[in-house]
């Protein structure tokens, strides 16, 4: 009984041990990767005066997506995290004394390809 006691102790301590330990150390898994990539592009050179062009994109299930770019750079890049049809607003924002927004153009925009190249007239 004695040898048995002693062999089974430093087992359990050892297994307790390491069941405490993997579990401080477990870390959620990370978001996957994007299914596609929404490149969107306009002429840089229409752009006039400086400001923003603003992507706006939700899908069926009302996930949200933005971002925004100076209009000078003549692209703006989104990361889609799955395939299907989404609905939104693409515009120009320019900060002075009070934000606005001008130029706004609503879309329908089906996402089937991992890449979806789409030119657009530019946001003045």
């Amino acid at each position: 009984m004695r040898f048995l006691l002693c062999v089974a102790t430093p087992w359990l301590a050892t297994f307790l041990f390491w069941s405490l330990f993997v579990a401080c150390i477990d870390a959620p898994m990370p978001d996957s990767e994007p299914i596609a990539r929404i490149l969107t592009t306009w002429d840089p050179l229409a752009c006039g005066e400086p400001h923003r062009v603003v992507l706006e994109l939700e899908d069926e299930s009302g996930e949200k997506l933005s971002a925004s770019t100076p209009c000078a750079m003549g692209s703006l890049t989104l990361d889609a995290p799955h395939f299907g049809v989404y609905w939104g607003r693409i515009y120009a924002w320019q900060l002075d004394a009070e934000p606005q927004a001008r130029s706004v153009m609503p879309f329908r925009l089906a996402v089937d390809q991992s890449v979806v190249r789409w030119l657009v007239a530019t946001p003045r």
